[in-house]
């Protein structure tokens, strides 16, 4: 009897059945659509998003389906081994509410002379790096003080003379190395110790109140600890740290031998039911004759704040691309795309088809608008969501501009998207108010460099107002 496939054996437990119901459409139709939309809609019919502990694995969740996307630009993926490639280079993200005041990220150099409460030291087992022999090494002899008087003429430590410059060559093809030259290597070698020794304690000293330093070292065939490579950091540290990783170690073979005991893979418990959904993800169907209708949407607080993020997503695709291929038909296409983009960040399915409008209007808004095709069009030194940190009296802060680029005329342009929505008259007046509003925001990216103008851009209204900083 030939091997069954994973997904014979996954239909062959009961246990899975609510699994299997929800998987059995999309293997299916495996040949139909992207693998992207495929993987997302299981996902969201299995709850993923009320799985999530926070916002950062939401956003990890994202950048996995928008790299399954990537590589289906193309055509379908065919070769397994590409999508394996591609996600072994996707690492997660850090918190994404963190500000840089919490987190900095600098060499042991840069660090000289600052303070923070908790320094992490990562790689001490990494050493400097091999690399060809000089082809020329040198080293100036420092003279002693003047011999005295019918004294004999001092000389440096193995027998060389001391004072002047000291110069050996690379030995050549088939020779043995210079004396020279292996004492001179040495002598670097006793120089970069003394230097990895004193990076050492600059780091450790940066800490006011916890310090870690991390490192990773295997073991031999008998399993017993390597030692750190020579001249790494940890190698510096070996006489103290030694100590813990054997007894690490130690601990680490405990665990294992208990871990034998333990099955990999737990099964549920017979009976076994999902936790109900919260509100943000829960799918309700329309009533029967009534999917076409209608449905009141707020556009205020959370809702608003998604509409303006997918907006935010497009917006910086379409000038990735610089508008080639995009016009308000290839936008409608997406509308099932867009729905399903609301839905992942919690808009109720019932009042995704609103959103998903008005993210669509604002495209093609931008689109079909002169001020929105030269935003998003060519530019010199173009960027988006570009990301820049300024350090002022409040300390170090960090922004996401949404554009930034150089005009024709030299002149560097910093741009704000708006998604605000305004009914009725009185626009003009509306867009001057959102002007005071985000004045200062906008002047605090501007802060980071010598002189730019200042836009904000409001695609859902076709609104613009600029100024000069």
């Amino acid at each position: 009897e030939r091997y069954k496939t994973i997904w014979e054996l996954i239909k062959d437990d009961l246990f899975l059945a609510d699994f299997t119901r929800i998987l059995a459409p999309a293997i299916a139709n495996r040949s139909r659509g992207s693998l992207r939309e495929r993987v997302e809609g299981v996902w969201l019919a299995l709850a993923g998003p009320a799985c999530v502990a926070d916002k950062t694995e939401l956003e990890d969740a994202e950048r996995y389906l928008d790299e399954l996307e990537k590589l289906e630009e193309h055509g379908p993926i065919t070769d397994p081994a590409v999508l394996r490639d591609s996600l072994e280079r996707l690492y997660a993200l850090p918190d994404v509410d963190a500000t840089d005041a919490d987190l900095q990220i600098m060499t042991i150099h840069k660090a000289k002379g600052l303070e923070f409460g908790t320094v992490i030291v990562p790689g001490l087992d990494s050493g400097p790096g091999g690399g060809d022999s000089d082809l020329l090494l040198f080293h100036e002899m420092v003279s002693p003080r003047p011999p005295v008087k019918g004294g004999s003429e001092p000389t440096a430590s193995g027998g060389f003379p001391s004072g002047g410059l000291l110069l050996a060559p690379i030995k050549p093809t088939g020779a043995e190395t210079d004396p020279t030259y292996r004492y001179l290597r040495d002598l670097n070698a006793d120089a970069e110790d003394v230097e990895s020794s004193r990076l050492l304690y600059v780091a450790a000293t940066r800490a006011e109140n916890r310090l870690h330093l991390l490192a990773c070292l295997g073991c031999d065939k008998d399993g017993e600890l390597k030692r750190p490579v020579a001249r790494s950091l940890l190698a510096r540290a070996w006489a103290v740290a030694g100590g813990h990783f054997q007894a690490e170690g130690t601990a680490a073979e405990e665990e294992t031998d208990r871990a034998e005991e333990i099955y990999l893979v737990n099964r549920l418990a017979r009976g076994f039911r999902a936790p109900s959904l919260p509100e943000s993800v829960r799918w309700t169907a329309s009533p029967e004759g009534h999917e076409d209708e209608e449905i009141e949407f707020s556009w205020a607080g959370e809702t608003a704040r998604h509409v303006g993020t997918v907006v935010h997503h497009w917006l910086q695709r379409i000038a990735d691309n610089e508008m080639r291929g995009w016009d308000a038909k290839r936008v409608d296409a997406l509308s099932g795309l867009l729905r399903r983009d609301l839905e992942r960040r919690g808009i109720q399915r019932a009042h995704s088809k609103g959103a998903a409008e008005l993210v669509a209007a604002a495209l093609k808004n931008a689109l079909v608008d002169e001020r929105g095709r030269w935003l998003l069009g060519a530019h010199p030194e173009a960027s988006s969501e570009h990301r820049l940190r300024t350090r002022g009296k409040d300390g170090v802060r960090s922004y996401v501009i949404d554009r930034l680029f150089r005009d024709a005329a030299g002149e560097r342009w910093i741009v704000d998207f708006k998604t605000s929505r305004h009914e009725g008259g009185g626009l003009e007046q509306f867009l001057d108010e959102q002007r005071a509003r985000y004045e200062s925001q906008l002047n605090a990216y501007a802060a980071g460099f010598d002189k730019a103008r200042l836009g904000l851009y409001f695609p859902v209204l076709r609104g613009w107002r600029e100024w000069q900083r």
